[in-house]
């Protein structure tokens, strides 16, 4: 008997058996949604974990926060900083570099991680997240999200168990280099209303937002809310001084898919200045619009696939 056909008599008892097979998969990991619509799953570090890591398609490179660095004792690891771009901002990161990133069963060796500040604080003080999983352990990976069984795979592009989520209805995805920071954005073309909108895939935000030039196009006026004051805390997140708005009720087309009554944020955040659309009509799309969809992307291939409705979307709450 050669070597396939081992491997098929194999494959074939352990399906009898109740075993599953998935050699496509290359990482197979629990999630979890936030109160913010924000994903998080389970990082090992050199061992030791897990640690809760917020999934973020946005962010340049995977990072830690200050409080697990000290936890694992991790020195810089060259001179100097990192510029890099994380949950709407660009800034510089302390570079570190452990033995081992792990996750499920897939090890990365010597991958280098940027150190943020502990600025990410739950109502008791408490971390929210131990670091951001970013676009360096992603990018090569076909990235699964089931929210049904509420699991996360980081599969084989090229693997045949990726058919299936090929089907499903999707939408092409463009690449977008920064000049002065290493890295690749994501951006896709979107529906707020009726106006076709120019929007970032971040699933590292909390919240989908337009900017003013998008809202004028929905019959929402700047200078109607010139004179409402603004919190500081919006000011120092958002970057802006200008009117910040929720809108309610807003109907958002993605891939074909349809979502009503959406809540989103209007405000000429900082990050469409970064990235050169503070003159165009742009939004950011984050988890939150997606929290009842099981999804995946193809980085390779630059496609985005959404599924259809959670089960958990008609529990009652």
């Amino acid at each position: 008997m050669d070597r396939r056909a081992k491997i098929t008599v194999l494959a074939v008892a352990l399906s009898l058996a109740g075993v599953s097979v998935h050699a496509d998969t290359i990482a197979d990991l629990p999630y979890r949604i936030g109160g913010d619509g924000r994903v998080s799953t389970d990082v090992f570090l050199d061992g030791q974990g897990p640690f809760n890591f917020l999934l973020d398609t946005a962010s340049s490179r995977t990072m830690l926060f200050e409080h697990l660095r000290q936890r694992l004792k991790l020195e810089p690891s060259q001179a100097g900083s990192l510029k890099v771009y994380a949950m709407n901002n660009i800034g510089s990161a302390v570079p570190v570099k452990p033995r081992e990133l792990r996750l499920g069963d897939w090890r990365i060796a010597d991958l280098t991680l940027g150190v943020l500040p502990d600025e990410m604080r739950g109502p008791d003080d408490a971390a929210v997240a131990d670091g951001i999983l970013g676009m360096d352990a992603l990018a090569g990976h076909f990235l699964m999200v089931d929210h049904d069984a509420l699991r996360l795979k980081l599969m084989d592009p090229k693997g045949a168990d990726t058919d299936i989520y090929r089907r499903w209805p999707s939408a092409e995805l463009t690449p977008y280099q920064a000049k002065d920071i290493d890295v690749t954005l994501w951006w896709l073309r979107a529906k707020f209303g009726d106006q076709s909108v120019t929007a970032l895939l971040d699933m590292g935000s909390g919240i989908t937002m337009l900017n003013w030039n998008a809202a004028e196009k929905l019959g929402i006026r700047r200078a109607a809310f010139a004179k409402e004051p603004i919190p500081q805390s919006l000011r120092d997140a958002l970057g802006t001084l200008e009117p910040v708005v929720t809108v309610k009720g807003l109907t958002i087309t993605m891939a074909e898919r349809t979502f009503p009554a959406q809540t989103v944020i209007v405000a000429n955040a900082a990050v469409f200045r970064y990235f050169g659309l503070d003159g165009k009509a742009a939004a950011i799309i984050g988890p939150a619009l997606l929290r009842y969809n099981s999804l995946a992307i193809d980085f390779g291939k630059r496609r985005i696939y959404v599924g259809p409705t959670s089960k958990a979307a008609d529990a009652p709450s």
